[in-house]
């Protein structure tokens, strides 16, 4: 019985979690414009980081591209976390759309779907 009830127990502890569309594209928009080294807006200068933006289109769902698409590459991000020092949601926020989008552009393709936490698409148009 003793078993059964700490098996419960961990099970009941447990908790989903939820990671908002909204907050993701709202973290990449931060990552892209806001991240500043020595006080300056990378943004401005970073020829590499707007070249991405401008050119690498990034979608959460497939019905979002409205044109014909190849897969040119299947690609996972998987953060290097220590679940004591900082979780794995606060990583995937920040940096999921952000690193499809610069493995895109690396392969010189048109956009990336972001099929769920870890996994992603990178497609060229037709």
């Amino acid at each position: 019985m003793s078993f059964f009830g700490s098996v419960l127990f961990l099970c009941a502890s447990c908790s989903v979690s939820y990671i908002k569309t909204d907050t993701l594209k709202q973290n990449y928009e931060k990552k892209i414009h806001h991240t500043t080294l020595l006080g300056k807006a990378l943004f401005k200068t970073d020829q590499r980081k707007k070249d991405t933006y401008d050119h690498v289109q990034v979608f959460l769902n497939e019905s979002e591209v409205k044109r014909d698409f190849d897969v040119t590459a299947y690609g996972s991000y998987t953060p290097l976390i220590l679940p004591l020092v900082r979780p794995e949601r606060p990583r995937l926020e920040k940096y999921l759309l952000w690193k499809g989008a610069r493995k895109a552009r690396k392969l010189k393709a048109d956009g990336v779907i972001i099929d769920n936490k870890n996994d992603f698409r990178v497609i060229k148009f037709k």
